[in-house]
């Protein structure tokens, strides 16, 4: 499934793009396990975050440690974020990433061949966070 923008999080992309007010918050990343396809209308409340069991713990993606690429198209990317649990949690359906002072959802995807069943201790899920503008 393709990465989605909510409307909010296109405002909030916008705003940081061309600096207009002062965002100094990161971004964090977190794991959903309710079944929804991500849409344009979407906000925080549509997702249900995997709550503090099996090791789990939301993830921060500090705002100096992205690659940007400029090109056709642009784009950012972050380091492999991997979550390895402890403990069966069940089924996790995709991520969302939201700003973490003002909890605003900026995306979404759910993962492509998901939901991933996570029963045993040492699953993982990795996630490679990558944004384009084209």
């Amino acid at each position: 499934m393709a990465l989605n923008v909510p409307i909010g999080g296109e405002v909030r992309m916008l705003n940081a793009i061309l600096n207009t007010g002062s965002l100094a918050e990161h971004p964090m990343i977190r794991l959903f396990v309710n079944s929804w396809s991500p849409g344009d209308n979407d906000s925080v409340t549509s997702y249900t975050e995997l709550g503090a069991i099996g090791g789990y713990t939301a993830k921060v993606l500090s705002g100096g440690n992205w690659t940007i690429a400029s090109g056709n198209p642009s784009q950012a990317t972050f380091a492999e974020q991997t979550w390895t649990f402890t403990a069966s949690v069940g089924n996790v359906y995709g991520y969302y990433v939201v700003h973490s002072q003002t909890n605003i959802l900026i995306w979404s995807e759910r993962f492509t061949g998901g939901p991933y069943n996570i029963v045993n201790s040492g699953d993982q899920i990795k996630v490679t966070p990558t944004l384009t503008l084209e």
